[in-house]
């Protein structure tokens, strides 16, 4: 009678966490099978994976169920490589909300709102009316926007958050610089607080820990995803310290009802194990905004942001080749990125494509350092190769992403032997004016 309540009370749990399992999840549980399309399979047959992490408010809290946070990881297993991509809530897009493939606009923190609120959006694709639609809504759109497939998605409320980081004892968060916000909402009121935070090694509990990533009034939201990718880096830290799976299985009771993912539990281990074999060097962070790819505009009075390339080719290209193979890496040679083209369009104090690139490179593990603009306009796109084949792998990898032509040249006299000349053929389909496609 007593293992009968335990078992009807672990699966009331699970079921409430993870709509889509089964009563025979509760064997995978100890056993983890490899089914086709399973997190077990994926890593058997080195299939990247695609994580989706939603962050909201919760119920209390106006618009209960528009995602503050929005990120994406993304996980090599076979190299044991990650990478975090911030994806900002105010990103004006395309929500596939309705049937025969007709859509909504709106802001991307609406879509996981869309797929919940099924009273206020009784017209919605019957795929989005279920325990799993807000998740599966937002996955969708996040995938139209990224070109990468979204194989699982785990959303979590403020409450839930909180949890977990106090179940851990805290989490210790290496602050980089001072943040100082008299206007943080206080509670589920409308009156506000001071929040200070200094820079150095912090011990946040789960209370403060919201407080440093949801601040924004003072900052901007793009320092806010940078701040949440450092504080969703020390709860993995601190859970894998501590080999702290277990403690979190055993927290999921109080959890139950903030927390929702499509994972089923026959994924939970495999995944807990592949994160855990990822080393902090090896995971990479990137946010989309408006030092790269976005730029600012507004839309009947409110703020919104904008893709650089309407077509969402520059993202589907950068996030395809987001994660070169390690051996890549470890064989590639520094290189410059060059301007070679006057033919962009990008907004005033943004940089030119070359230092966008730059930035977004480094931001993969590349040596790329920014060279002076060229002399002459180019117009094909040239990987200028100085270095006597010694730095083959980076040639091959380059020309993949960007295309052109390779062209050897003398070694230079000094500095990197390679350069990645931007030609109008790169720049004005990647920054082109806005209305043009």
């Amino acid at each position: 009678m007593l293992a009968g309540l335990l078992v009807f009370r672990v699966w009331s749990v699970i079921h409430a966490i993870s709509p889509r399992a089964q009563p025979v999840d509760l064997v995978t549980l100890v056993q983890a099978q490899d089914q086709p399309g399973s997190i077990a399979w994926k890593v058997k047959h080195d299939q990247r994976i695609n994580l989706l992490l939603l962050g909201y408010g919760g119920p209390g809290h106006d618009g209960p169920y528009l995602a503050d946070s929005v990120m994406l990881v993304s996980i090599r297993p076979s190299t044991h490589q990650a990478i975090m991509i911030s994806l900002p809530r105010d990103l004006w897009v395309k929500i596939p909300a309705l049937p025969n493939n007709r859509f909504l606009l709106g802001k991307l923190n609406s879509a996981y709102a869309i797929g919940m609120d099924h009273a206020s959006y009784p017209n919605v694709r019957s795929d989005w009316q279920t325990a799993t639609g807000g998740g599966d809504l937002a996955a969708a759109t996040v995938s139209q926007i990224t070109g990468q497939p979204i194989d699982y998605w785990v959303g979590i409320d403020f409450k839930a958050f909180r949890d977990v980081v106090n179940a851990l004892g805290g989490v210790r968060v290496n602050v980089p610089t001072t943040l100082d916000d008299p206007y943080f909402p206080l509670g589920e009121t409308t009156g506000m607080m001071h929040v200070h935070i200094d820079a150095g090694w912090q011990q946040f509990d789960g209370e403060h820990a919201l407080e440093y990533a949801r601040s924004r009034e003072t900052t901007s939201d793009f320092d806010r995803s940078r701040r949440q990718q450092l504080i969703m880096l020390a709860v993995r830290q601190r859970i894998f310290s501590l080999n702290a799976v277990p403690r979190m299985l055993s927290l999921l009771g109080a959890l139950q009802d903030n927390v929702r993912t499509n994972l089923r539990p026959a994924d939970f281990r495999p995944l807990a194990d592949l994160a855990g074999q990822i080393k902090d060097a090896d995971i990479r962070r990137v946010s989309i905004d408006t030092s790269n790819l976005l730029r600012s505009s507004f839309l009947g009075g409110q703020y919104i942001l904008k893709p650089l390339d309407p077509t969402y080719g520059a993202l589907h290209q950068y996030l395809a080749m987001a994660l070169p193979d390690r051996s890549v890496l470890a064989r590639q040679t520094p290189f410059l990125v060059q301007d070679g083209s006057r033919r962009y369009w990008l907004p005033y104090g943004i940089g030119t494509p070359a230092s966008i690139m730059t930035s977004l490179l480094q931001a993969e593990g590349w040596q790329a350092s920014l060279a002076p603009p060229a002399a002459q306009r180019v117009a094909q796109t040239q990987i200028l190769d100085g270095s006597g084949g010694k730095a083959v792998a980076t040639v091959v990898w380059l020309q993949s992403y960007f295309g052109g032509v390779i062209s050897v040249v003398p070694a230079p006299a000094s500095g990197p032997s390679v350069t990645l000349l931007l030609g109008s053929d790169f720049t004005w389909k990647t920054f082109p004016a806005p209305g043009v496609s």
